[in-house]
């Protein structure tokens, strides 16, 4: 199936909202009041939150793309051609959460900051000269 992306909004009057990856499935893939129905804390001097999910501990961590990459989120919508995504908005970091393990510094043990590891990779070798 293929997508064509849309334009970002030009302007949003809603205030920036926190983009959060959690570990788990549902069946239900529309906004969420997180707010009101995600417990989280975060103790002085550490660099992660601690939170509880349906009954289950996370950990999470701001996670940030690698320089020269952005984060986009994208909203389907039926297209005059087929499919279309468009940028609903563009956050400048992840709040991500584990639950089968910590989050690590900036959140590099996660699935997300480890797979960013890869975009480090391959750039170092594509740019071996």
């Amino acid at each position: 199936m293929s997508y064509t992306i849309g334009p970002a909004p030009k302007s949003t009057k809603n205030e920036p909202k926190t983009v959060h990856s959690i570990p788990c499935r549902l069946e239900y893939t529309g906004p969420a009041e997180v707010s009101a129905n995600f417990i989280r804390e975060q103790e002085d001097g550490e660099h992660f939150e601690r939170g509880m999910f349906r009954g289950r501990g996370l950990e999470g961590a701001e996670w940030k793309a690698p320089s020269g990459y952005e984060i986009s989120v994208l909203k389907e919508r039926k297209g005059p051609k087929g499919p279309m995504l468009d940028i609903e908005s563009r956050p400048a970091s992840i709040q991500v959460w584990q639950w089968d393990r910590t989050c690590g510094e900036n959140a590099d043990r996660t699935t997300i900051g480890r797979a960013s590891a890869y975009l480090r990779i391959a750039n170092s070798l594509a740019n071996d000269d």
